[in-house]
């Protein structure tokens, strides 16, 4: 019984502690994030992403300008995927490899692009492109060294963004099951 008092005594303590806690314990439900002004610069929906280069596993560099609207790859949209090629990551990427491209062949230019952002170099993330069984794939793969997509795009383990062909973010949440990506490239795509 002492033992229950001590604990019960310990636990008023670290939630007394914690300061403000209280609203989290009682959360208003209202979403307190900035609001987001269409077709400004950042990384979340209805913004515009700003241009970016970064190396490819492939030993040239992807820019983004490139794979936009009058760009010399342009693309009717863009989709980025963040990897840390640890299971759960390698079930999405084979879920977008094997369920979602097929999906999407003959329905306008799609680029599927992995973004590895814990290897720290080129030469790793082509050692765990090749080791994933991803060499070859349709998978544009891109080394983020500096973590500065990681960064500029928000992102981490299993984020997925959806560009159009101008660049501008249509999606940007962590992949669940695939169906909102896939939705978002159904009304987006001829």
């Amino acid at each position: 019984m002492p033992m229950i008092k001590i604990l019960c005594f310990m636990m008023v303590g670290l939630l007394t502690a914690c300061g403000n806690m209280a609203d989290d314990l009682n959360p208003s439900g209202n979403d307190l994030r900035p609001s987001v002004v269409a077709n400004s610069i950042g990384s979340s929906p209805t913004q515009v992403l700003a241009d970016f280069s970064a190396p490819k596993t492939t030993a040239d560099s992807f820019t983004l300008s490139d794979y936009l609207a009058g760009g010399a790859q342009a693309s009717d949209a863009i989709v980025f995927y963040f990897t840390m090629w640890c299971p759960i990551c390698m079930s999405h990427g084979d879920h977008i490899l094997y369920n979602i491209m097929p999906q999407f062949q003959g329905r306008g230019t799609v680029r599927y692009v992995l973004i590895d952002y814990v290897s720290g170099s080129i030469a790793a993330t082509t050692t765990s492109e090749a080791a994933n069984g991803y060499t070859g794939s349709p998978f544009i793969v891109l080394a983020d060294i500096n973590q500065a997509l990681l960064t500029q795009l928000q992102g981490a383990m299993g984020k997925t963004i959806v560009l159009d062909s101008n660049g501008i973010v249509l999606m940007n949440e962590d992949f669940r099951t695939g169906d909102h990506l896939i939705s978002t490239l159904d009304n987006l795509l001829p």
